[in-house]
């Protein structure tokens, strides 16, 4: 079974498309359902610690064996140094760091029994600066903060923690923070190729822990 949160579309989309195709059970965690029939949604606020908790309840109860939990689910942010708010920051840091880390939290014991990875999709932003992304960065540097720590906790158990750190690929997710699809033009990566890579290593031999892989746009 591979948990996927943002599955209804995007990179976690495509991710669960790709795991269909191989037979797996795909359980994904968002707000709206999945377009795939095959992908079973538990429909999902990572801004809400009690839909996050009955989300973790649902999986704890499942008799399948947890493959993987990808945290792919995540929201921009583009505001001016200046102008940014305590709402906004409220916003970021609830989708893309603490609902992944209660998550992660809740569903823990069964990421240890059942030998299972974690995937925490960062971005390249957090591993350098961009101008007008100081919440956006922050929050994605907290990701590979949390990432570090899972491979510490999970170090003697069969688990593989993964940062994947994407530069710009074709989202919807610029279109959604300005309005204006800036991926619109030029040689931009594709969700579908980023998926093909991490599943692929995803799909190495567990004695091999690709413990923080980069993506840049070429």
């Amino acid at each position: 079974m591979i948990v996927i949160t943002g599955a209804s579309g995007g990179l976690g989309g495509e991710l669960a498309k790709l795991f269909s195709e191989k037979n797996k059970k795909v359980v994904g965690l968002s707000r709206n359902p999945s377009q795939l029939e095959e992908v079973e949604t538990i429909e999902t606020d990572l801004t809400s610690p009690e839909s996050i908790e009955a989300a973790a309840q649902k999986i704890n109860q499942m008799d399948e064996k947890l493959e993987a939990l990808i945290n792919c689910a995540g929201v921009l942010s583009i505001e001016e140094i200046d102008k940014i708010t305590a709402k906004e920051l409220e916003r970021v840091f609830s989708t893309n760091v603490t609902g992944p880390i209660l998550l992660t939290s809740l569903l823990i014991d069964k990421i240890k029994r059942d030998g299972a990875d974690i995937v925490n999709v960062a971005s390249t932003v957090g591993t350098k600066a961009y101008e007008n992304q100081a919440a956006y960065g922050a929050s994605k540097w907290a990701v590979r903060g949390f990432s570090a720590n899972l491979q510490v906790e999970l170090k003697k158990f069969p688990c593989r923690v993964i940062s994947f750190c994407p530069g710009g690929f074709k989202t919807k997710l610029f279109e959604k923070a300005t309005g204006v699809d800036s991926t619109a033009e030029g040689s931009w990566m594709t969700a579908e190729d980023m998926a093909r890579f991490m599943v692929q290593i995803l799909e190495l031999p567990k004695s091999m822990e690709v413990s923080e892989v980069i993506v840049n746009r070429k």
